[in-house]
């Protein structure tokens, strides 16, 4: 009976501790926000939590930087329009003035104002002339845009495109601020049909994105999940400083779609990304993950696993991390492109002593493991892909470039509630990487889409060939 009594009691005891850990981890669940985990800011709510971040007091004081180009208004050498003005009056003895008399230079004063807006209506003549060799009759073809005895140019298009993708505006908006702003009448179905034959003009430019993509040396990707028709869809998107573009189809966050996007399936340079697995079975690309994940995850854990903040080894991790991303951007500003050797042993070191601590704290067990134990796995098994901005410089310290570029479709989804079809999801898309990337290249956007529309849309450098 003893016997039977201790088993039942170390039986009961396991069970505590089983209860325990999966008390922990559901509270960690619960409380977990943009600061420690990859939820977006937007599912904070009301409560906030104060702002964290790797970066030091710059010194730099607010606003305006000394030497750094400015935006002010400066008068031009040949206004549109002059308007003279003379005084009527003797401003001492209000005798009526001469206007011929005058004395002194004419002090200008310039105005930049918008003029009256006002649909402008051109008609295309399409004549027809006889052939004087064997008599047949051939009538001028239309430009592409005139495609029927009324409709509107690529002027009207353009704009319709710019505010919805640009802009995240409603179609109903769109019909009101059109009438407002210019007089013109327009149904919300014409904004759709719009902005299909804008996603066609740029459909060229967009295959020579992503063709410029699979050709960097290092490309950020990023996954987020978009509503569409009611349902979750996932959207990808590849993005440096100068290129963007964006996928999304019926596959969602599989490896399926990353590879209908097709740009990781022939890309030979460094992808950064998170720490999804669909990303490592591209083994063509070096892989870099972003640290700012691995950062949000340990103060999670942190604040959460009672091991690991008596511990501190989160905290030390994160710490390490910051110190190497201080040290490559000192030696990156002084001209050099790789740490000293020394730096390089010594995060090695640290990184590995870190490591192996935290797993000899959260010791394994059967089943499924305690976060802590996951993320220091992760850490010891992609410590190259963790540290891989410490050798080799042109790689960021965050995926931060790929987050930003959902950033936007993120405020799309809050505006409109997320997308009615697939087909207008791609739409949007489509026109949003060749927005981005035009205006990443110092572009005008309006300008770049009537140009599309005119069947000249901008197009990035051809990337070099070997």
């Amino acid at each position: 009976m003893v016997g039977f009594l201790k088993q039942r009691l170390e039986q009961l005891e396991t069970r505590v501790v089983e209860l325990e850990v999966e008390n922990a981890e559901l509270k960690a669940k619960l409380g977990k926000n943009s600061r420690d985990s990859s939820k977006p800011p937007s599912s904070d709510g009301l409560e906030k939590p104060p702002p964290t971040s790797l970066r030091r007091k710059s010194g730099k004081r607010p606003g305006k930087q000394p030497g750094a180009p400015g935006t002010g208004l400066a008068q031009v050498v040949s206004p549109d329009d002059t308007v003279p003005h003379f005084p009527s009056s003797c401003g001492r003895c209000a005798h009526a003035l001469d206007p011929s008399a005058l004395t002194g230079d004419v002090v200008a004063r310039q105005v930049f104002d918008l003029p009256e807006f006002h649909v402008k209506v051109t008609e295309h003549q399409l004549f027809a002339l006889c052939c004087g060799n064997c008599a047949a009759v051939t009538r001028a073809e239309a430009p592409a845009w005139v495609s029927a005895p009324a409709v509107y140019g690529p002027g009207v298009t353009a704009a319709a495109a710019y505010l919805s993708a640009e802009h995240h505006i409603p179609v109903d908006r769109i019909c009101q601020l059109l009438a407002d702003l210019v007089g013109i009448e327009v149904s919300p179905g014409w904004v759709h049909t719009a902005c299909q034959r804008a996603q066609r003009a740029v459909a060229p430019a967009n295959e020579a994105i992503k063709d410029a993509l699979a050709a960097e040396p290092v490309v950020y990707f990023d996954e987020s999940v978009s509503r569409v028709a009611c349902h979750n869809h996932w959207l990808h998107v590849a993005t440096t400083a100068r290129l963007s573009a964006y996928h999304i189809d019926e596959h969602g966050r599989s490896a399926t779609s990353i590879i209908e996007f097709g740009i990781l399936p022939r890309f030979t340079g460094v992808a950064v990304h998170d720490a999804y697995s669909a990303y490592d079975q591209f083994t063509d690309a070096t892989h870099a993950l972003c640290n700012q994940h691995i950062i949000r995850e340990l103060t999670g854990i942190g604040e959460f696993d009672q091991t690991a903040r008596a511990d501190g080894w989160t905290e030390k991790v994160i710490n390490l991390l910051g110190d190497a991303h201080r040290w490559v951007a000192a030696r990156r500003r002084d001209g050099h492109d790789q740490l000293p050797d020394f730096k390089v042993e010594d995060l090695s070191w640290r990184y590995d002593e870190l490591v192996t601590r935290a797993l000899n704290i959260h010791s394994a067990r059967k089943g499924r493991q305690a976060p802590a134990r996951n993320a220091a796995l992760r850490l010891q098994t992609r410590k190259d892909e963790f540290l891989r901005f410490t050798t080799d410089f042109s790689v960021g310290f965050t995926n931060n470039v790929a987050e930003q570029a959902i950033r936007m479709i993120k405020v799309k989804t809050k505006v409109s509630g997320g997308f009615r079809t697939l087909t207008g999801a791609q739409t949007f898309l489509a026109l949003r990487g060749y927005i981005s990337t035009v205006r990443k290249n110092g572009l005008r956007v309006f300008t770049a889409l009537h140009d599309a529309l005119h069947g000249n849309p901008w197009m990035p450098a051809a990337p070099a060939t070997t």
